[in-house]
């Protein structure tokens, strides 16, 4: 689609590498889960190098899994950069908490290591009882349940950054009375 709101995050490192060309860089934070392996972690750090890099892994970002992140974000300064890879869920989770503990976009690359292109775990809003189905195996375009209304949701073309989740309407909504 044209218009759409979906990440359009790759799998390549150029986002990597367009953000190593600032300047005034003074850390790097590599924010990975554990699809992400020891040697693209190692690479990772290679392209950055010789700025400081810390590296953080995060699995679970429902839980307590993002409390190091908090942590670590409390000590972050301006200058500091943040490469997020992993699966796409764990990215839009870590980026959105980035980005609401102050970081600009600019400051993020993102890089997607995930093979299951079309199926991919996702989170996906209910536009209806606004609760969040976790970790739904769907691919956009499609229908999935809902965790709290029970409602048969279309995954729609639009991902808020803000909830780090799919919209997801009522595939009958357009037949209601």
């Amino acid at each position: 689609m044209k218009s759409t709101s979906v990440p359009r995050w790759g799998s390549d490192c150029s986002a990597v590498d367009e953000l190593a060309a600032g300047s005034a860089v003074t850390r790097y934070v590599l924010i990975s889960d554990s699809s992400v392996s020891a040697p693209a972690i190692r690479e990772l750090s290679e392209r950055v190098a010789p700025v400081p890099t810390r590296t953080l892994s995060v699995d679970d970002v429902d839980g307590s899994g993002l409390e190091m992140l908090d942590e670590l974000l409390s000590e972050a300064r301006i200058g500091w950069r943040f490469v997020v890879t992993g699966s796409e869920r764990t990215v839009g989770a870590v980026r959105t908490r980035l980005i609401s503990a102050g970081a600009l976009p600019a400051e993020i690359a993102a890089v997607i290591n995930d093979h299951t292109a079309d199926v991919r775990v996702r989170d996906v809003f209910c536009a209806h009882c606004h609760t969040t189905s976790r970790m739904a195996a769907v691919a956009v375009g499609d229908r999935t349940r809902c965790a709290g209304c029970s409602a048969e949701l279309t995954v729609y073309y639009h991902f808020s950054r803000r909830h780090s989740a799919y919209l997801g309407y009522r595939a009958d909504a357009e037949e209601l009375p």
